[in-house]
């Protein structure tokens, strides 16, 4: 199976991730629109990640004040989770940070996937839109 990663660079390819981010975080999840498009996402770079003809993953990255860059909204549709698909996504994008700190708010039942891409725990669990979370870091690149 083929996966492509690309940066997002049309309103076309915005609505598909809009429409997976809906998909996998509104209606699996339960979180409400007002918090999922949160009105930050003009200031963020985006992916998708597709699988033959169809996009099936999305995330975006934000730089930070603290010259971190926060990966977030990292979603998968349900028929690709467990493929790989999540992986190449979240390679891709660890590449194009480079060496630069990273951080995110993994949903904690996602901890061991991100562990196994060389992030770490800090913190304590937080709720975040009515989901258990923890903060993550990855400084070094694996």
């Amino acid at each position: 199976m083929a996966i492509r990663v690309s940066e997002i660079n049309s309103s076309g390819d915005m609505a598909r991730a809009f429409e997976i981010r809906r998909v996998v975080f509104c209606d699996e999840q339960g979180v409400s629109r007002m918090e999922e498009f949160d009105g930050l996402d003009e200031t963020c770079r985006h992916y998708l990640a597709g699988v033959e003809q169809l996009s099936v993953a999305t995330a975006r990255t934000r730089r930070l004040e603290t010259g971190e860059t926060k990966i977030e909204r990292v979603a998968v549709l349900k028929g690709y989770r467990g493929l790989g698909v999540g992986r190449v996504l979240m390679r891709q994008i660890m590449e194009e940070i480079g060496g630069a700190p990273m951080v995110l708010n993994a949903q904690f039942h996602t901890k061991a996937f991100y562990k196994g891409l060389g992030f770490s725990t800090v913190g304590e669990i937080f709720d975040e839109a009515g989901i258990d979370h923890v903060k993550m870091i990855r400084n070094q690149p694996t």
